[in-house]
C-alpha cells in the first residue's frame, strides 16, 4: 500500500483528486509557488523510488522550460475531440488534473476508443487501449534519440552478422551452465 502526505491551506495545494492520480503513478499540472513567492508552472510527479525524513515520495518537478507542450502532444495524435474547441479545453484541462482521460482516435474512418495521460518526464502521451493495454503509437517511437537508435541499430546488425570462421552461417550460441556444489551434512 502507498501513503503519501499531502498539507492542506499551504501553498502549492493539491487537491484529492489530484492526490489520487499522483499516487497512480501520473503527472499534475500545477501552478506553484518558489521560496520567494513567485508563481511558476510545472507538472509533478511522484518519484516512488526516493522518500524524505517522514517517509514520504518526493515529487518530481518538470517545469516549462523542460520541454513538454501538451497541446503539441495531442496534436501529433488523430484525437477526434480536437476539432472541436470546448472539448478540446476539457481535455486538457482533465490531462493537467492528471486524469486518464478516455478520447476517440479516428483512422481511415473508423473510430477506436483510447485513453490517453500526460507523461511529460518523456514529453509524451501514453495511450492504451480499451483493456488498459498500453499501445506504443508512431509518435512516441519517433521520441527515441538518434543515438539510442543508433545503438539499437548497431546492436541489430552485430547479432546478424555471421563471424568468419562459421562459413556463413550463424552459430547459435550456447548457454553456458554453471556447476552446483554440493554440501556435506
Amino acid at each position: 500500500m502507498v501513503k503519501q502526505t499531502f498539507f492542506i491551506g499551504k501553498a502549492n495545494n493539491i487537491t484529492l483528486k489530484e492526490a489520487y492520480n499522483l499516487m497512480s503513478g501520473r503527472a499534475v499540472n500545477k501552478d506553484l509557488l518558489n521560496k520567494e513567492g513567485q508563481a511558476y508552472n510545472a507538472w509533478v510527479q511522484m518519484n516512488f523510488k526516493e522518500t524524505d525524513k517522514a517517509g514520504n515520495y518526493l515529487l518530481k518537478q518538470y517545469h516549462q522550460n523542460y520541454g513538454f507542450d501538451l497541446t503539441k502532444e495531442l496534436a501529433k495524435l488523430p484525437i477526434k475531440e480536437l476539432s472541436n474547441e470546448e472539448q478540446k479545453s476539457r481535455l486538457i484541462e482533465s490531462l493537467q488534473k492528471g486524469n486518464r482521460q478516455v478520447v476517440t482516435f479516428v483512422k481511415d474512418e473508423t473510430e477506436q476508443k483510447v485513453f490517453i495521460e500526460a507523461n511529460p518526464r518523456f514529453k509524451s502521451l501514453n495511450v492504451y487501449d480499451a483493456s488498459m493495454q498500453r499501445i506504443h503509437n508512431q509518435s512516441q517511437k519517433e521520441k527515441g534519440s538518434p543515438e539510442q537508435s543508433a545503438k539499437q541499430e548497431t546492436k541489430k546488425e552485430t547479432q546478424k552478422q555471421p563471424s568468419d570462421d562459421d562459413g556463413g552461417f550463424a552459430v547459435p550460441r550456447q548457454k553456458r551452465s554453471r556447476k552446483k556444489g554440493q554440501s556435506i551434512s
